[in-house]
């Protein structure tokens, strides 16, 4: 015998003034208090009386994102943008975010690209955006590594190692004589490498790969070098055994891991890639030892604002034991580096025939 009473229950929602605004609040509220499941409810009774209302479909896509159901989210987001249901941009940015959650960065760049072929990102998204394409960019050319050595790729179609090409005004085409150098091993042009990384006016982080390649070859000249103020002078194959780097920048990651790597494995991800990032731009120099903990807070910090999270920064600071101040004013640092980067180009480094 079917129970008529419950079908009932489920068909027959009472209708009164503000139902659906009511339901949507409780639903915000629920979210707020992390509460994934009630909000869902809440935004799933909503969506029977108003299913095309787009703050009703907004708010279940992030229950779901609230619940880990980060599959369903982007399925809902993306039936959003192709509907042209609500703010467009507004669900493009949690759309990317979602993606970048899930790894799947081809898709964060053909996205991307093809809104900026049409010159559509408004001030108020585009900095978000960008930084989610160039992390995009990085994680499937293969830029982040948990080693600093340039990573290997095949010598040109030539086989001509042409050093010169680091003289280049395209910080691209002096990213491919890099990885030609590397890939062919060829100690002889040490003497390059060292005038390339002795220019201040090269890029930081592509200095910075050179450099690595110098230490991967055991080269014993003496190499000065000069970066964000600071400079001295060093021997690549002295380096070779020092963990300095490593040392300071496995510090970081075990605060990351102990904060984030449970709770939060994608937050983790990006927080700890965008630390070797940054770490990489400073090398060889190293931060002060006693800023472990409020480098791993802005960096956390950072991840969230990437993810387009919630970034409770009183909680974030709190959590590493460090003050407001002292985490907004490193991510403040950070993020002027990052800029400068940006400004030059050098990590945008898509194949010269796309």
């Amino acid at each position: 015998m079917t129970d008529k009473s419950h079908e009932q229950n489920e068909s027959n929602i009472v209708l009164y003034p503000g139902l659906v605004r009511r339901l949507l609040e409780l639903g915000m509220d629920s979210l707020k208090a992390k509460d994934g499941q009630a909000a869902y409810d809440y935004f799933q009774q909503a969506e029977k009386v108003e299913p095309e209302n787009p703050k009703v479909r907004f708010g279940m896509m992030l229950s779901l994102v609230e619940l880990g159901r980060l599959d369903e989210a982007v399925q809902m987001t993306d039936k959003l943008l192709k509907e042209g249901t609500g703010d467009y941009f507004e669900n493009l940015q949690v759309h990317i975010s979602l993606l970048v959650q899930l790894s799947r960065y081809e898709e964060v760049i053909e996205i991307l690209d093809a809104v900026l072929a049409e010159n559509r990102f408004p001030p108020q998204h585009a900095e978000t955006l960008y930084k989610l394409l160039h992390f995009s960019r990085q994680m499937t050319d293969g830029y982040f590594s948990t080693e600093f050595y340039p990573t290997e790729v095949e010598p040109d179609d030539s086989g001509i190692l042409q050093t010169e090409h680091l003289q280049s005004d395209s910080p691209e085409v002096q990213w491919q004589a890099i990885q030609s150098l590397n890939k062919a091993n060829l100690h002889k042009a040490t003497p390059e490498l060292i005038t390339y990384i002795e220019d201040p006016n090269k890029d930081l982080l592509l200095r910075s790969y050179a450099l690595q390649l110098l230490m991967k070859w055991e080269i014993s000249s003496e190499v000065t070098i000069s970066k964000l103020g600071r400079t001295k002078t060093i021997v690549p194959a002295k380096l070779v055994g020092s963990d300095g780097m490593t040392a300071f920048s496995n510090k970081i990651k075990d605060i990351l891991s102990e904060q984030l790597e449970h709770e939060n494995p994608i937050l983790h991800e990006m927080a700890t890639q965008l630390m070797i990032m940054h770490l990489l731009v400073l090398f060889p120099f190293l931060p002060e030892e006693n800023e472990v903990n409020v480098y791993a807070a802005s960096f956390h910090l950072l991840a969230c604002d990437r993810l387009a999270l919630d970034d409770l920064e009183e909680e974030i600071a709190d959590q590493y034991s460090c003050s407001v101040s002292d985490v907004l004013e490193k991510v403040a640092v950070i993020e002027e580096l990052e800029q400068q980067i940006f400004k030059q180009g050098p990590t945008d480094f898509r194949d010269t025939d796309t």
